[in-house]
């Protein structure tokens, strides 16, 4: 059963956060140089725990805040920096490009030059509304889903922290620390991608975009536990289709982050196994807990191995491995 693992993070040194800010601020330095390594000690912790081939992205925001030129050079360069390690590297990494979403146009042309000259099999982009203000829907970022549509790459929608005006409202007066954790990993980025995914039903992105094929992490953002309910609220006169049929359609959901069973059934038992692909989120969560909840699935082999690796195969046109 070979084991993939999609939702893997590294830090290119251009896009660096200063001391105290960015993803390394409540995470310390053991975490910095687990990200900022893409060689022999990402490899020895896969081969430790049963990972057989990571699918490694930036992490959050990347170069997706900065302006115009700037966020494009510096996307080019974790990107240039990526390629070399998968190439380095190539029956153990793959890699999602990062885009300088700012410019929608110039991050089409990156995501282009990504998948085309550097290899690379997507990109992943980081929730929108904190770095630019806007969901995916907005009519602006139009040009950036038509190229992943027509390069028939597959678009990781990874959560971000929020705008501070979201943070303001939300989590005004806890301290400091309550208030970083609860707005990103405990709860609020995943509530906000999951919403983020919901209007890219609601205002017909899919529609639009047909061949559109979009993956989520955390068991897909809440949205298995509630997609009946969504059916049931968010059947509107304007869509063809109920909102399970366009996740069934365009949508998959990785594992990331999540290691105990429930959430994990839950999604397979809403979405089906087909539709569900291992990820671990290191090195924030650790590949031994990613490889335990894997063996311990309460599932037949055959789909087990579709999990841990066969679905990401089909899903990233990854060459199967041994």
């Amino acid at each position: 059963m070979r084991t993939i693992a999609l939702e893997e993070h590294f830090l290119a040194p251009a896009l660096t956060p200063p001391p105290g800010a960015g993803p390394l601020a409540s995470w310390g330095e053991p975490i910095s140089d687990q990200l900022r390594d893409l060689g022999s000690a990402r490899l020895a912790d896969m081969a430790a725990n049963g990972i057989d081939f990571q699918v490694i992205s930036h992490v959050a925001p990347a170069a997706q805040g900065l302006p115009g030129a700037e966020g494009l050079a510096r996307a080019r360069e974790a990107n240039d920096l990526l390629a070399g390690a998968v190439a380095a590297h190539p029956g153990k990494f793959a890699g999602f490009a990062t885009l300088p979403t700012a410019d929608p146009d110039a991050a089409a042309d990156e995501l282009e030059r990504a998948t085309g000259e550097l290899g690379l099999i997507g990109a992943m982009i980081n929730s929108t509304l904190g770095s630019n203000g806007l969901f995916l829907d907005d009519a602006r970022f139009e040009p950036l889903l038509a190229r992943f549509e027509r390069l028939d790459v597959p678009l990781y929608l990874h959560p971000a922290p929020p705008s501070q005006a979201l943070h303001d409202v939300l989590y005004r007066g806890l301290p400091p620390a309550v208030a970083g954790r609860l707005s990103t990993g405990a709860w609020g980025w995943h509530a906000e991608l999951g919403l983020h995914l919901l209007r890219m039903i609601a205002t017909g992105v899919f529609d639009r975009h047909p061949g559109l094929r979009l993956i989520v992490g955390h068991c897909g953002e809440m949205l298995p536990f509630m997609l009946g309910r969504i059916d049931a609220m968010l059947r509107l006169e304007s869509l063809p289709m109920a909102p399970s049929e366009y996740v069934a359609r365009n949508v998959w959901v990785t594992t990331s982050g999540l290691f105990s069973i429930p959430p994990v059934m839950c999604t397979v038992e809403v979405l089906g196994v087909d539709r569900v692909l291992f990820s671990v989120d290191y090195p924030f969560s650790s590949n031994t807990a990613g490889r335990a909840l894997l063996d311990t699935l309460p599932l037949s082999p055959a789909d087990k191995a579709k999990i841990a690796g066969g679905n990401a195969e089909r899903v990233l046109g990854l060459k199967p491995g041994p």
